[in-house]
């Protein structure tokens, strides 16, 4: 799939303001719903916005340049404005899908499934289209950093580019570098050339992790949405593998076998290049076990060079910013060392050329040091108390986000610039304890305090709260609720109940009230749902209409041992009690169990262990006389005070799998 975003020059000028403009941008939408219904070839297209000489489209299809040009030109004709297309670009799946809330022209809600910008919304994945920012050759880039198979692969490249059409992959890439701002470089690269020997449909690279997916192990489904979203692209698997076993290897090594089946099933229709880190044999091994020679892969890795090398590689470094002497650069290569690579020599360069640019031209800043980047964060006391919270930095990062994407918007409109008022709603995902309400409670105080809502109060309701015992009470009572939360959130916790196996009863009446009321309010109250992540999932997929007015999905996961012993160690703080060392032990292995248990509670369970273990120490200090103790044991919880609790005791080990 390709997205492109057009421009056109209008013949006419469409006003903001008037009726008769908002009757054309009702037309514009119906012709585009008329296109896309009508198109049996793939490719859809929407105009998403018109302001006075200039209409905005989006359009996705298959196929190479001429083919795109050809059909978005076809898309212009049959919307029938007078007007000529006098820009096109390809750009990425979020691109077009925030263009389309953003825009002033009311599509259908069915164009996002069409457009199919929505499949990997939830994948925490870098997308972009490749612009390269160095005007070198792939080959001249590969003698450069002494890729020697990258070089060979150039040439090969080269001499396949008089093919005028997109034939299908021949082989796949594994890329070695531990950098991981080279790698991106030599992707980009790669990518643009062989994009224009019509090697690749398109320039648009997707790159995952193993923290992409979340915490909770979805890969399958999502990984099979993004290769199909895909298709004419390049996907780029980025993961190192251990043999540690831990969590992070582990999701490396799923990530592996599930990007190898769809990376086999697309080998034809999508380049996969896994990028790994320098001689990463763990890595290799589990490559070539899950393709199993269904690909050819070829592995990119840099050549070593000897010390002359490397000082005439420093030489060449100085030269390039004119430094005349470059002694004092070549003293910093270790002489003992017998090989190096690029990397290492460009590493080198790059810690001393701030030194040389201070002492050699600028010697008034000789006193200043070097300073860590502090990064910008949304304002208020409440966001420092959510950047404080134990844990969830996924969840922390989608709502600077947010606060950023909405502070845009407020700029916009202070400026007068016509754009369709964004969807605000959220999705909150998690089991029990992951703090999803004390988040919501906190996103309303930072939402109010960088004036985004006028209110910092929270309205909490559920299904009883919103779904009425008789026929005509449950509209009333929801826009009550929305009546409520002016100005503020609605947080409709576990929203999933309102509907759940209840088809056309009063949830449904409830469901299509609380879509109306977001239409009709979605200047002055954002609504988050929040529930289970795999009932809030089924939620969404039967109520399509609610998804597309989802602005961000924030998925909070399981905490980690290690971050409910902190939050232990906190709540215990909160009540002047402290946990000593081999306590702290105690809690770490009780925590190591219970994780290993559905469900188990997360920051509940922190609570429940530490009020047991209160009252397991009143029962240890009372056994004696308490008169005689001191402070110190007072507020000391002990090993002994920690109990492993029965759902630990009865949960089954992990066992691995093995022959």
């Amino acid at each position: 799939m390709r997205y492109f975003i057009g421009k056109v020059n209008l013949k006419q000028k469409i006003s903001s303001d008037t009726d008769k403009s908002e009757a054309k941008r009702d037309q514009l939408a119906v012709r585009s719903m008329e296109y896309n219904s009508r198109n049996s070839e793939g490719f859809c297209g929407g105009v998403c916005s018109v302001f006075k000489k200039e209409a905005t489209f989006v359009f996705a299809g298959s196929g190479d340049d001429s083919t795109m040009q050809k059909e978005m030109a076809a898309f212009w004709e049959f919307i029938g404005f007078e007007g000529e297309i006098c820009e096109t670009e390809e750009s990425c799946a979020d691109i077009v899908r925030r263009r389309l809330r953003m825009g002033n022209v009311e599509l259908p809600d069915d164009i996002y499934d069409r457009l199919d910008v929505e499949s990997i919304y939830r994948i925490d994945a870098d997308e972009n289209i490749v612009k390269p920012k160095t005007e070198m050759t792939l080959s001249d880039y590969a003698k450069r950093y002494h890729l020697p198979e990258l070089e060979t692969e150039a040439e090969r490249i080269r001499s396949s580019a008089q093919n005028e059409a997109f034939l299908g992959h021949p082989v796949h890439y594994i890329l070695e570098d531990d950098s991981e701002e080279r790698a991106e470089k030599t992707i980009c690269l790669l990518v643009d050339t062989l994009y224009r020997a019509h090697r690749l449909q398109s320039a648009r690279v997707i790159t995952v992790r193993p923290d992409s997916f979340g915490r909770f192990g979805r890969i399958q489904r999502p990984l099979a949405a993004l290769y199909r979203n895909i298709t004419g692209g390049t996907v780029v698997i980025s993961v190192s593998v251990t043999d540690s076993g831990d969590e992070y290897a582990d999701a490396a090594e799923d990530l592996i076998e599930k990007a190898c089946k769809y990376a086999v099933q697309y080998r034809h229709e999508v380049l996969t290049v896994f990028h790994i880190p320098q001689h990463n044999t763990e890595a290799h091994r589990a490559i070539a076990a899950c393709l199993n020679n269904a690909m050819t892969m070829l592995t990119f890795r840099e050549e070593s060079v000897d010390y002359d090398e490397s000082v005439s590689y420093m030489k060449t470094l100085c030269e390039s910013k004119g430094i005349q002497t470059s002694d004092t650069f070549v003293d910093k290569i270790d002489a003992q060392q017998k090989m190096f690579s690029i990397s290492e020599i460009e590493k080198i360069f790059n810690e001393h050329y701030t030194a040389y640019l201070k002492q050699t031209h600028f010697p008034a800043y000789l006193e200043c040091q070097n300073s860590a980047v502090k990064e910008s964060k949304a304002e208020g006391k409440a966001a420092d108390k959510l950047h404080d919270m134990i844990g969830l930095d996924s969840v922390k990062r989608v709502i600077e986000e947010s606060v950023s994407f909405y502070k845009l918007q407020k700029t916009y409109r202070e400026r007068g610039i016509c754009l369709k008022t964004p969807a605000r709603s959220m999705v909150f995902t998690g089991n029990p304890g992951t703090a999803k309400t004390t988040v919501a409670r906190l996103t309303a105080k930072v939402f109010k305090d960088n004036g985004l809502i006028e209110s910092g109060n929270i309205v909490e309701v559920g299904r009883a709260d919103l779904v009425g015992k008789f026929v005509g009470w449950t509209a009333p009572t929801v826009k009550a609720a929305f009546q409520r939360a002016k100005g503020s959130i609605l947080f409709i916790d576990e929203a999933y109940s309102l509907v759940d196996d209840r088809d056309g009863m009063y949830g449904d009446e409830a469901i299509n009230t609380i879509v109306q009321e977001m239409e009709n309010h979605r200047e002055e109250t954002i609504v988050i749902f929040a529930g289970y992540p795999d009932k809030m999932e089924r939620f969404l997929e039967k109520n399509p209409g609610l998804r597309s007015r989802i602005a961000f999905h924030v998925s909070f996961p399981d905490y980690t041992p290690e971050e409910l012993l902190q939050i232990l160690q906190l709540m215990a703080k909160e009540q002047s009690m402290k946990l000593d060392g081999k306590a702290e032990a105690a809690a770490l292995a009780i925590f190591n169990a219970a994780v290993r248990i559905p469900d188990f509670g997360n920051g509940r369970f922190v609570r429940n262990v530490l009020e047991q273990a209160q009252m397991r120490m009143s029962r240890r200090l009372t056994s004696g006389s308490a008169g005689f103790l001191t402070d110190e044991q007072l507020t000391t919880l002990c090993a002994e005070d920690f109990a492993v609790p029965e759902m630990c005791a009865a949960a089954p080990e992990r066992r691995a799998i093995g022959f």
